[in-house]
C-alpha cells in the first residue's frame, strides 16, 4: 500500500506557501517529489523545469500562481451533445447550436490502417504558452497544424521512441488570435443555468481565464487562424487579457480554416457500451488517420516537477486542469528504447498503483494493474520542461478498463483517457449551396430536417448532403443541415 505520510506530504506540498524565488520555491517542492517518487518505486524521474530560469529572468516570482496558469483548462458544467430534432428551433441560430453543427462523433471503424507497435504522428515543435492560461489554445493550435500535415500534405508519421523526430514547422499559426476569441465563461454559466433562457450563448471574451478545447474547435471553423506573424504570440505580459496585436492590416489573407472538429468521446462514456479494443483502437484510428488529438485531463500536483519515464503520480491531490496534444504511442520495446537507465531491459510491463483509484475504493487497500503500452504527449511548456518538452503516460489496460467497468467507476481523471479527444477536419469542400429545402416549399425549417431524421440511416441519394457523399444518410448528413442552414442566416 502507499505509504500515507507521503501522500501527506504530498498535500502540503501543495498547500504551503514557501518564501523564496521562483527557482527556490520550486527546488523545494521538487526535492519532496523525488523523495515520494523514489520511496513509491515510480518509473519516473522528477527535477526543477529548466524553464523556469527564463520565467524567473522575465520576473515571474509566484511558482502557484504560475503552475496555475499552466494549468488553465476548465471543466464543462454539462457534457455537450449533438444536435436533434428539438434543437432545430429558432434557436438553432445562435453560436452554440452552430457549434454542434461543426462537430461529428467518431465512431470505431475497424478497417483503417493501424500501425502494431509504436507510432508517433507528425505534428509541429514544442511551444511555449508563457505566463498564460492558454494551453487549450496551444494544444488545439497543435492538432490543427498536425490534421494539416496529414490531411493536406499527406505527410506520414511512423515508429520512433523519440517524438521529436515527427516535428515539422511547416506552419505556425496564431495561437494569439485563438486565445483572444475566448469563450467567456460567465455568460455561458449563466446561461446555462438560466431557466428562463431557451439556448446556450457563447460569446466571445479575452479575458485570460483559462479555456475549453471544444470551444477553441469550433473557432477554428467560425474564425479560422491566422499566422503567428500576424499575430505573434507574447508570452509575458502578465495582463488578465489577451492582446488584440495584429502586425498588419492584411492578417485575414492568410486565414485557415477547419470544416468541421471530429469528436471521440472520453472513456468513462465510452467504456458504458464499447469492449476494450474497440475503444482503444478507436482513439487510434483517429490518431493515425486525421492528426495530433487535442486532450485534457486534471492535473497532480507532482506533474509539473516530471522529467522523463513513465509518469504515474504519487498523490491523489489535484492542481487544476490541463490541455495537451496526444501525438502517438510507444509498447514496451519503445519504451526501453526511450529510457534504457528507468526501465528494466528483461520488463514485459509496468506495474501502476493508481492513489485515485485506491482514493475511490474505500474498502480496497491497494489495486494494482499492467501497462503494456503508452501514450506519448506533447506539453506547451518549452523543450526545457520534461523529456524534451512531452511526457509519457501509460495507456489505459484490457484489466483496469474492465475492472472499473464492473466495479461502476469513472476512469481516473489524471489519464489521458478521461476526457473527450478532438480533432480538427479539413473536407474537400466547404460550400454550402446544397439544396436542403427537401419538402420543396420553398422555406427550409424544422420540417425539412425532420424529413431528413425520417430518412436517417438509408441509402436515400436526396438526403446525402454530407461531404464528401457517401451513399448514405447518418448524422453526417444532421451535422451537415445544421453548417448549411447556419450559412443562411448569416
Amino acid at each position: 500500500m502507499r505509504k500515507t505520510l507521503i501522500i501527506l506530504a504530498l498535500v502540503l506540498l501543495a498547500c504551503a506557501s514557501f518564501a523564496g524565488t521562483l527557482l527556490e520555491t520550486a527546488a523545494v517542492r521538487s526535492a519532496e517529489v523525488e523523495r515520494a517518487i523514489s520511496e513509491l518505486g515510480l518509473p519516473w524521474r522528477a527535477g526543477v523545469p529548466a524553464i523556469l530560469k527564463e520565467y524567473a529572468a522575465n520576473g515571474v516570482s509566484d511558482l502557484d500562481s504560475l503552475i496555475d496558469k499552466w494549468n488553465g483548462t476548465l471543466e464543462l458544467l454539462e457534457p455537450i451533445g449533438a444536435p436533434d430534432a428539438q434543437d432545430f428551433e429558432v434557436q438553432a441560430t445562435t453560436r452554440y447550436n452552430q457549434l454542434l453543427s461543426a462537430m461529428v462523433n467518431y465512431d470505431y471503424c475497424g478497417d483503417l490502417f493501424v500501425p502494431e507497435g509504436g507510432f508517433i504522428q507528425v505534428h509541429p515543435a514544442v511551444r511555449n504558452q508563457g505566463a498564460h492560461g492558454t494551453c487549450w489554445a496551444f494544444a488545439t493550435v497543435a492538432s490543427f497544424e498536425s490534421a494539416l500535415l496529414v490531411q493536406e500534405d499527406r505527410l506520414p508519421g511512423g515508429w520512433s521512441y523519440a517524438p521529436w523526430e515527427y516535428q515539422y514547422d511547416l506552419y505556425n499559426l496564431s495561437e494569439q488570435f485563438l486565445a483572444f476569441h475566448n469563450v467567456d465563461d460567465d455568460i455561458y454559466i449563466n446561461s446555462l443555468r438560466d431557466p428562463l433562457q431557451s439556448d446556450v450563448i457563447i460569446q466571445d471574451s479575452n479575458e485570460d481565464t483559462g479555456g475549453w478545447p471544444i470551444f477553441s474547435t469550433y473557432n477554428c471553423v467560425r474564425y479560422g487562424l491566422p499566422l503567428d506573424s500576424d499575430f505573434p504570440y507574447i508570452k509575458y505580459d502578465r495582463k488578465n487579457w489577451i492582446v488584440w496585436n495584429p502586425t498588419n492590416n492584411y492578417w485575414e489573407d492568410n486565414i485557415i480554416r477547419s470544416t468541421k472538429t471530429i469528436r471521440i468521446y472520453g472513456g468513462s462514456t465510452l467504456m458504458s457500451f464499447l469492449p476494450y479494443d474497440e475503444y482503444v483502437m478507436a482513439i487510434k484510428e483517429l490518431l493515425v488517420n486525421y492528426g495530433a488529438l487535442i486532450t485534457s485531463f486534471e492535473v497532480p500536483v507532482d506533474f509539473s516537477y516530471y522529467k522523463e519515464g513513465v509518469y504515474v503520480p504519487s498523490t491523489a491531490t489535484i492542481r487544476g486542469g490541463h490541455a495537451v496534444t496526444l501525438v502517438g504511442w510507444l509498447d514496451m520495446d519503445g519504451l526501453k528504447a526511450a529510457f534504457p537507465d528507468l526501465i528494466n531491459p528483461q520488463a514485459t510491463s509496468i506495474t501502476i498503483e493508481d492513489p485515485f483509484i485506491e482514493e475511490q475504493l474505500f474498502d480496497l487497500d491497494e489495486y494494482k494493474w499492467e501497462a503494456t503500452e503508452f501514450w506519448v504527449i506533447k506539453n506547451s511548456w518549452s523543450e526545457d520542461w520534461g523529456w524534451k518538452g512531452y511526457y509519457v503516460v501509460p495507456m489505459i489496460s484490457e484489466e483496469l478498463y474492465n475492472f472499473l467497468i464492473e466495479e461502476f467507476y469513472a476512469l481516473p481523471k489524471w489519464m489521458i483517457e478521461c476526457d473527450d479527444m478532438y480533432v480538427p477536419l479539413f473536407e474537400e469542400s466547404y460550400e454550402t449551396s446544397e439544396d436542403i429545402d427537401f419538402n420543396g416549399d420553398g422555406i427550409v425549417d424544422r420540417a425539412d430536417f425532420e424529413l431528413l431524421l425520417a430518412n436517417m440511416f438509408t441509402t436515400s441519394e436526396k438526403y446525402d448532403i454530407s461531404i464528401p457523399k457517401d451513399g448514405r444518410v447518418d448524422q453526417e448528413d444532421a451535422s451537415r443541415f445544421f453548417v448549411i442552414f447556419n450559412s443562411m442566416l448569416d
